[in-house]
């Protein structure tokens, strides 16, 4: 019975999870334009992407399939389906972080109030993404899919090991800005403004719209 429920319920859900995957690259390609630091889990592509051949979209990819590559070996064992899951993912993903940015090329904020404006919008956009993306229960980004197997070894809370693996990324662009352009470039108040928000905006999601709890699927 369990079994019928759920794949009577898959179409919603694969529609809902690519859905989810959209809207959370519209809302990192929004907030790329928008200029004022991106959120910490594309800081690293798209400081990158300043100064390297290699689109914000590639970049993307190419970091993800390295945090895919060392979920086996922290975990010490091989999970094929999810890890392909994964990687098809992570080039859906990529891909439309290019494709988003290509939809944008027209949208150049002029002055403070809309850049500010847009950074807000693209972390409401986001996190009604990742709402998404996460209740579809079809398979997890890569960044997440390596939070949970470091969460999982470490035996710490999963939002304690995202937070450190956020401010690591965040790090890790910082440096990088630092030694190409001698000062921040890429990384800002957006930033910061993203890594607080996003997960308060997720949160009211999850209190709010209820309508997805019919397709949800048992983990």
């Amino acid at each position: 019975m369990t079994q019928v429920h759920a794949n009577q319920h898959l179409k919603p859900r694969i529609i809902m999870f690519l859905s989810g995957i959209f809207l959370m690259t519209f809302g990192i390609a929004l907030s790329c334009k928008a200029d004022l630091g991106t959120s910490p889990i594309s800081s690293v592509p798209w400081v990158l992407s300043m100064f390297l051949p290699q689109s914000v979209g590639n970049l993307t990819i190419i970091m993800n399939i390295i945090m895919i590559l060392l979920q086996p070996l922290i975990l010490r064992a091989l999970y094929i389906r999810e890890l392909i899951g994964q990687i098809i993912t992570t080039l859906f993903f990529g891909t439309s972080i290019d494709f988003s940015m290509h939809l944008l090329d027209w949208f150049t904020p002029d002055n403070t109030i809309e850049k500010w404006l847009a950074c807000l919008l693209s972390i409401v956009i986001l996190a009604f993404g990742v709402f998404l993306e996460v209740h579809a229960n079809i398979f997890l980004v890569a960044g997440e899919g390596v939070v949970k197997v470091l969460s999982f070894v470490t035996r710490k809370k999963f939002s304690l090991i995202k937070n450190c693996f956020d401010i690591t990324l965040v790090a890790i662009s910082i440096v990088i800005s630092l030694c190409e352009f001698h000062g921040l470039k890429g990384i800002g108040a957006g930033t910061i403004a993203a890594a607080i928000l996003v997960g308060r905006m997720v949160y009211i999601y999850e209190k709010n719209l209820h309508f997805v709890k019919k397709w949800k699927a048992e983990s």
